[in-house]
């Protein structure tokens, strides 16, 4: 077997364990989810450096909600996940409502930034829930001053299942694995999230807020009147 093919039966294998074990939990986000969009609440992601990917993987995306948003769009912000207070700073002006739903991205789990994300969410009356490694979350001290991993304060804990290091594959004669996982288990989960949330909506007779590709005949038009309803909160909607 190539390398190549390694990989590829690492991430099948990956996406099997989460779907085998998982599904409850990104149903139980889908559900929290379905209720704020339908009052008319947008839906939050945060993540820094590798783990900010997830959340522009639904940002503005066709095939999935129009009101979703990344807390930050920053990359700069990994060059501080590890120091106490800058998730606190950065929430200062997060417009986050009671009842909305903030999904926190974080492979390692252990950094202050992501922790501080979701304990103000949680503060402000938001939903929480976290995508983080729990293997390697548990091999690895925590960094906050409390002592707590991201997954012991998200109401929701979503184990992606990537393994200790990221990486998953070996090969002889190089140092250390290759081929990272984390990425593709993200955006598998956010995107499993937003289908579980938009079949939940339809199923409760609401209509969601799909957005369609604008480079195909009749998307601007389709998509016209979501960003008239969110534009005023995802202000890139509009441009």
């Amino acid at each position: 077997m190539t390398a190549a093919q390694s990989y590829f039966a690492s991430a099948h294998q990956l996406f099997e364990e989460i779907a085998a074990q998982e599904l409850e939990k990104i149903r139980q986000v889908a559900q929290a989810a379905a209720r704020s969009v339908m009052a008319g609440g947008i839906l939050h992601l945060f993540g820094s450096g590798h783990s900010a990917i997830p959340t522009q993987e639904v940002y503005i995306r066709a095939g999935g909600l129009t009101n979703t948003r990344p807390v930050s769009l920053e990359r700069v912000l990994d060059v501080f996940e590890r120091i106490e207070g800058v998730g606190a700073a950065l929430m200062k002006n997060f417009d986050g409502r009671p009842g909305e739903v903030l999904i926190v991205f974080s492979n390692s789990g252990v950094n202050p930034l992501p922790i501080e994300v979701v304990l103000e969410g949680k503060r402000r009356g938001l939903f929480t829930a976290a995508v983080t490694s729990f293997e390697h979350s548990l091999r690895v001290d925590p960094k906050h001053s409390s002592a707590q991993r991201l997954m012991d304060v998200a109401e929701v804990a979503i184990d992606s299942h990537v393994p200790y290091g990221d990486a998953g594959l070996e090969i002889a004669g190089v140092p250390g694995k290759v081929g990272p996982l984390s990425t593709l288990a993200g955006v598998v989960i956010v995107n499993a999230i937003m289908a579980e949330t938009i079949e939940q909506i339809v199923a409760q007779g609401g209509s969601p807020p799909v957005r369609i590709s604008r480079n195909i005949p009749g998307g601007v038009e389709h998509n016209q009147p979501y960003i008239d309803r969110y534009g005023d909160r995802i202000p890139e909607l509009k441009l």
